[in-house]
């Protein structure tokens, strides 16, 4: 992931790079004297490129925002089974009663057990024997 947030910033630096350099070049000015009192007149700035760039970068961010979602659910889902797996207490299966209410069917040290939570407590609901199947 580290290797991929370098890639990306090394790629945004470049543009922003070659973007500056390519300001520099084109602007030429030309001096032109009229009753002897210099006029600097600027080239025109060519918007197309720039607004290209500015185009790529916007849509460059976004998959950047995008994709860091993604690898942050996927890391979190795996992170969170491999804990359940290593664990005497496990989540077998959660389900929402209300939005203040939850269900949860446990294993703890190899006996099952079903809990109820709301944001007032927290209740043990039944023993269920390890045997059974849902």
């Amino acid at each position: 992931m580290l290797r991929f947030l370098i890639l990306i910033l090394s790629i945004f630096s470049f543009f922003n790079n070659s973007a500056v350099a390519d300001e520099k070049t084109n602007i030429d000015t030309e001096i032109i004297s009229l009753d002897d009192s210099p006029i600097t007149v600027m080239p025109e700035v060519e918007f197309k490129s720039i607004f290209f760039k500015m185009l790529f970068t916007l849509i460059a961010l976004i998959g950047l925002i995008l994709a860091s979602v993604y690898f942050f659910k996927r890391f979190a889902k795996i992170k969170f089974n491999s804990q359940n797996v290593n664990s005497n207490i496990k989540i077998l299966e959660k389900r929402a009663i209300s939005p203040k209410s939850m269900l949860y069917l446990i294993e703890v040290n190899g006996k099952r057990s079903l809990v109820s939570e709301s944001h007032l407590e927290v209740r043990k609901v039944m023993d269920l024997d390890s045997k059974e199947e849902f």
